[in-house]
């Protein structure tokens, strides 16, 4: 059973959608800057953007292998697009970007599915 509250998600169904333990959820949630809201009861709740940016760091660190301050300065490279002038002279960025569109796109194809 999914447990969530209006596009809001506990813990417990963060950690079974990204298959990790709640430890690691805190330590990125530290490392990342990430704050979740509470509940009334005093539970961590995340949205829908908040998810899909703790999936993208699962991506960067548990599949591209980055350390935490790699995959930081990676969210700071895919954060926003490059301007038309960017892309003639560093297209590599603009592939970080479209890289990091898709894998939003899939977790949330992902999340679709299940429900």
């Amino acid at each position: 059973m999914e447990v969530t509250r209006g596009k809001h998600y506990l813990v417990t169904e963060v950690c079974r959608r990204l298959s990790i333990k709640p430890h690691i959820l805190r330590y990125w949630e530290r490392e990342f800057g990430i704050k979740p809201d509470r509940n009334s009861a005093g539970r961590r709740i995340y949205n829908e953007a908040q998810l899909e940016r703790l999936q993208l760091i699962k991506h960067l660190v548990r599949t591209e292998k980055l350390t935490v301050a790699g995959a930081r300065r990676q969210l700071v490279k895919m954060s926003t697009p490059p301007t038309a002038s960017e892309v003639s002279s560093d297209q590599r960025q603009t592939l970080l970007w479209l890289k990091k569109e898709l894998i939003s796109i899939r977790a949330q194809l992902e999340a679709h599915s299940r429900q």
